[in-house]
């Protein structure tokens, strides 16, 4: 009975290891936000061109156990919708306390289906720095920067969406997008590593209870 119990303990902390480092994502408010694609299909997400959240850079704070950003992008109020291609523009500032690594988004279709075309630029205080990005289904993930987002750091990211919209009416809703930064890998493995120490001390507690 120990001993199964002992093993049972074991699995346990080995998920909670890996579940804690893999989700250390999302936001400390989870913002819900729209936003219109103008007549030429171009999103703006914070910044001067945002005429609903701007005209200052977007406030993200990032928060492991939070949820994401959802943004819906509507179609543009008076003319609506007549193009495949969506050009996000998000500008966006980091008023956490972590530096930011990655950026990961996931594109919901609504009215129409999207899928990601790819990332065309990522400025951090308006200087461009090299990225990876990853596209999988309707996940994009955008990594490998070559310089972190710092606090108080801004950041602007220009993509691409695709959608198989034809006409689309006056403000309708064409996709969400959730979205969210992860911190460091190293802060990642260190809330990993936090989890699995303290699995250890439970385990060998439960474990002078049944001797």
């Amino acid at each position: 009975m120990k001993r199964i119990f002992t093993i049972t303990s074991i699995a346990i902390c080995t998920i909670m290891f890996f579940t804690t480092a893999a989700l250390a994502q999302g936001t400390a408010t989870g913002p819900s936000t729209f936003h219109y694609a103008d007549p030429g299909g171009v999103v703006y997400v914070g910044g001067p061109n945002d005429l609903i959240n701007g005209p200052a850079p977007f406030p993200i704070d990032l928060d492991a156990s939070g949820p994401p950003w959802r943004k819906a992008i509507l179609s543009d109020p008076a003319s609506g919708f007549g193009s495949g291609n969506i050009t996000m523009i998000e500008t966006v500032l980091n008023v956490g306390t972590e530096p930011w690594y990655d950026w990961h988004e996931q594109v919901i279709p609504d009215a129409v289906g999207a899928a990601w075309s790819g990332v065309n630029s990522v400025l951090i205080n308006g200087l461009p720095i090299t990225f990876n990005q990853m596209i999988t289904g309707s996940s994009l993930t955008i990594d490998g920067f070559s310089q972190p987002v710092l606090p108080g750091d801004v950041l602007v990211i220009e993509k691409e969406l695709y959608t198989t919209a034809n006409l689309v009416g006056p403000g309708k809703k064409l996709v969400d997008v959730l979205e969210y930064p992860t911190p460091e890998p190293g802060s990642a493995s260190l809330m990993g590593v936090g989890a699995l120490l303290l699995c250890k001390r439970r385990l060998r507690r439960n474990q002078a209870g049944w001797l």
